[in-house]
This record gives C-alpha cells, structure tokens and sequence, in this order.
C-alpha cells in the first residue's frame, strides 16, 4: 500500500516510524534498548502497531497547495514560484524549491505508475489547509489519469486523541503525531467512494479556477481566500506587545494560540507587507544562519 502524505515533517516521523518498527517491533533489542526497557518511549514503542508498508512505499508531496497559485497542472512552474515565496525567509531556503519540486514530481510519477498497476493508496488527510489541499489534488490527478477506481483509503486526523499512555492530545497536522501512534492510526483509515473522490476532484478544478491568494478550511469545507484572511490574529499579537518587540515572539503566538495550521513563513510575509505598508519598520536584521523573523521590529505611529 502507497502512503501519501502532504509535509516533510509528516514523511519524517513516518519514515522513522517504519524504520523503528523494522529494527525493533518482533526483532531481538539490542543491549542499550533491553538497558532502557522501562522508559516511557520504550513502552509506548512495544505497543505500537507495525503500519505494515516499507519506506519505500512512502509518498512525500509537500507542495504547500493552501498558498500561491494552483492554475496549472500537476507541478509546474507556478508551484515552485510558491515554494520559493515560502522557503526564502529561511536561511539559503530560496536554493531549495527546486528541489523540493523535482522530488515531488518524482513521487507524484512513482505513485501514478505503481498505482496503474493496481496499488492502493493510504492518504493521510487532516483539517490542516495544506493537507486538505494536498489530498484534493491528488484526487485531481487520479480522476485526470483514470484511476478514480482504484481502492483509495483516507486517514483523518482527529482533532482530539487520547493516546495508549491514557494522555489526551490535540494535533492540527500529521507532523505533530509521534511516530508510534502511526500503526494505531492507520486503523481509523476508512475507503474513499468513487463519487467522493470525483467530487473532491471536481472542488479542486473550481479553486483552480477562483485561483486565490490562499486556500483556508472553514467549517470543515475548503474555500478561496484572500492573503488577509490570517491578519487580524497577527494584528492582535502585535498589539499586546512593547514598542520594539522580538518578532518571533509574535510569530510563535500566532502559531500556539490559534492553531490555523498556517506555516511560521506565512506569518513572516504578511508582517513584511506591514513594513511595506509603513505599519512597522526592522531595527536589527537576522544573524547570517537565523529565519529572516529573528530580529527586532518596531511599530510606527500613522
């Protein structure tokens, strides 16, 4: 079975979680791991649930789709310009889109070909805009090669889960989950019908169309919106702070307060719009290796 999921992060702890399983789940454990048996991590690792596919079954389509353009096909051009917009507030980021998109489009040809031979798919969905974006795309690129038929299960992420160790977590995207929890997880993972897949193909050509600034999850259904969807929440996290104040510190509120599944990048552009806007202005720049919002801002009075 192909897992496909939508961030690096995601396709981290998945991959780590294969390979963990691999090494320990039903293999002898090693001296250090028998020393450490009655660790916490330990145990919760002796009870997770093999996911039961390799890593090379593994299919990592981060395209950040809730941002940029989207009217063009497959991945072109236009995905990579928005990758590019992304990446550069992060040290020598701007050298990665094209990376970033030449692997995507390699996955995207392996999943198609395994798949014409009759592979199933395991999507790993959540309310996150991204992931639900990636998930209709890909909806998108099998109706457009034929292959609405195939067997196509969906995992949603829930938003409340109460783990083996009997904590309770909340999660807004599939990166945040431990690697261990993936096995138990999948078990949630229920079959796509033909007209659901056609039908979230058929949303995704109109937001091709609408073609917007940003693509946000509004009660559950995913919409068009403008590149100011997002900022009253920064305004408000801008508004509580000093004169001159530590932007991260801004951009770290927006992202644990709210919980929009928007990207710390994303929070990083709109503030340079501020500055452009004349509505605050950079006193310090970043150290050479540091994201372009490690620096100090100040307000201007208008």
């Amino acid at each position: 079975m192909l897992e496909v999921i939508f961030s690096d992060s995601a396709a981290g702890s998945m991959e780590f979680a294969m390979h963990h399983i691999e090494t320990v789940i039903g293999s002898t454990l090693t001296q250090e791991e028998q020393q450490d048996a009655e660790c916490h991590e330990t145990q919760n690792w002796a009870n997770a649930i093999p996911l039961q596919s390799r890593r090379s079954d593994l299919i990592s389509l981060p395209l950040l789709l809730s941002i940029g353009a989207v009217d063009e096909p497959g991945i072109g051009a236009k995905r990579e310009a928005a990758l590019h917009m992304v990446y550069a507030c992060y040290p020598r980021g701007a050298d990665a889109p094209p990376a970033f998109a030449k692997t995507a489009q390699k996955n995207l040809s392996i999943l198609l070909q395994r798949a014409g031979n009759g592979e199933t798919i395991r999507v790993w969905s959540s309310n996150n805009p991204d992931e639900m974006c990636g998930t209709y795309w890909l909806m998108a690129q099998l109706c457009a090669n034929g292959l609405e038929h195939l067997p196509v299960t969906q995992v949603s992420l829930p938003s409340f889960l109460e783990r083996p160790d009997g904590i309770v977590v909340q999660y807004t995207n599939w990166g945040e989950v431990e690697p261990y929890l993936f096995g138990h997880m999948a078990q949630m993972g229920k079959p796509l019908p033909i007209n659901q897949i056609r039908a979230m193909a058929q949303r995704w050509h109109q937001l091709q169309q609408e073609n917007a600034p940003l693509r946000a999850v509004l009660n559950g259904q995913l919409v068009s919106a403008p590149e100011t969807l997002y900022d009253s929440f920064i305004h408000r996290e801008i508004d509580v702070q000093a004169v001159e104040f530590q932007q991260a510190v801004v951009v770290g509120s927006v992202l644990g307060k709210y919980q929009l599944g928007i990207s710390d990048c994303w929070i990083a552009l709109r503030m340079e719009q501020f500055i452009r806007d004349g509505l605050l202005e950079a006193v310090t720049q970043p150290e050479l290796d540091s994201p372009v919002y490690r620096r100090i801002l100040r307000k201007r009075s208008i």
